[in-house]
């Protein structure tokens, strides 16, 4: 495939929005500014007002803990496991999982331990690919479907511990409950008008985070902050602080125009950057040729695992796409790094006791806590 097709592939020609959703878009673009949010849950202070301990405290941290159990994670890319036998683990919180294509091209995630003494069975990503999963204790073997090969062992299960997988976009989504994959659909619905069935993942980060999950999450859910903190990145760009916000369910999309938007009758994906919620921790951001994902994982109150990824329509196969790419992810992380300082900021700030207050311009950080609270209203 040409270059040429490469890039037109990947720019669709139309928004899957309503004509009602752009002209909210259009409004706000003019106005530079925001759509303001008339929920009454700001109008009420005993449920808009955020105790600044929310962010700090070590037992409203192990009450949210629940919730990541319920919900699902992003644990690694598709492009990981393309044939039989490829392989990873990956650690989430304190779960230590391995994700392998068995030989029926069937995509598997395990807890990355043995039934018999519960030994870690793959330590790390080998080389090869997997034929058989050996424990490294007493030599129990398994077929890569889990199935418990050795002979003679009277046990009364026969089998790995499997945790539902999803591959949607190129991400691999793991979810420790059955009905955690579920919750993603009305999200990831929309996400198929996309097309990004083949996009695989040019550049990766991770990193660890001196904040709480929660204050990583508030900063991508509104656009209020645009102008001040990216006036030399993504600003130029952006209708200034320009944004609507429609709640899906307990996810969310945010719609912040591009500069262009005002002057096309007829706008298009470079019009317009989209950006979506999958409630509680992952963020994925719409560009005019590929998009982006952040996903944030708990390790304390304070501290976190920030992922990020630049996935692309396929893997950059000539010098000229290299540096095409190289170019976006690299003004990408730039751009996301002006976020998590902010977010280290905030975390010091957030050490004094009493409140803070979302304004009326951040309507998805109030529908975010919106969710938290009912949630935590729901376990106790």
């Amino acid at each position: 495939m040409s270059e040429k097709k490469t890039i037109e592939l990947a720019r669709p020609k139309s928004l899957p929005f309503s004509t009602a959703i752009l002209d909210r878009v259009l409004k706000q673009s003019k106005i530079g500014m925001p759509e303001i949010s008339e929920s009454e849950f700001i109008e009420n202070k005993e449920t808009s007002a955020l105790k600044t301990d929310f962010y700090t405290n070590e037992e409203i941290f192990a009450s949210e803990m629940k919730l990541f159990q319920e919900r699902a994670a992003v644990v690694g890319f598709n492009d990981q496991v393309l044939s039989p036998g490829d392989h990873f683990v990956c650690t989430i919180r304190d779960q230590n999982l391995l994700v392998l294509r068995d030989e029926e091209n069937t995509l598997h995630a395990y807890y990355n331990s043995c039934i018999h003494r519960g030994t870690r069975l793959v330590s790390e990503k080998r080389e090869k690919t997997l034929k058989k999963i050996v424990c490294p204790y007493h030599s129990w073997t398994y077929d890569l479907d889990g199935q418990l090969l050795t002979a003679n062992c009277k046990v009364p299960e026969k089998k790995l511990v499997e945790l539902p997988i999803l591959n949607s976009a190129g991400m691999l989504f793991v979810g420790f409950q059955n009905d955690a994959l579920k919750r993603l659909e009305p999200v990831l619905t929309e996400l198929n008008d996309f097309k990004f069935d083949s996009y695989v993942p040019y550049a990766v980060k991770k990193t660890i985070e001196e904040f709480n999950w929660k204050v990583g999450v508030e900063i991508f859910l509104e656009s209020y902050h645009i102008s001040t903190v990216h006036k030399n990145s993504v600003a130029p760009v952006i209708a200034k602080n320009a944004s609507i916000f429609d709640p899906i369910e307990e996810h969310s999309r945010i719609l912040m125009p591009n500069r262009s938007f005002e002057h096309t009758s007829v706008p298009t994906r470079k019009d317009l950057i989209i950006s979506y919620f999958l409630f509680p921790s992952t963020i994925l951001i719409i560009f005019r040729d590929h998009f982006a994902m952040l996903h944030f994982q708990p390790i304390s109150a304070e501290k976190c695992v920030c992922t990020q990824a630049v996935m692309i329509p396929q893997k950059a196969q000539t010098q000229r796409m290299i540096r095409h790419w190289d170019y976006n992810a690299d003004f990408f992380f730039k751009t996301i790094s002006e976020d998590l300082h902010l977010a280290g900021e905030i975390q010091l700030g957030l050490k004094r006791s009493g409140f803070i207050f979302p304004s009326s311009y951040e309507p998805g950080i109030l529908h975010f806590h919106k969710g938290l609270k009912e949630f935590l209203k729901s376990q106790a």
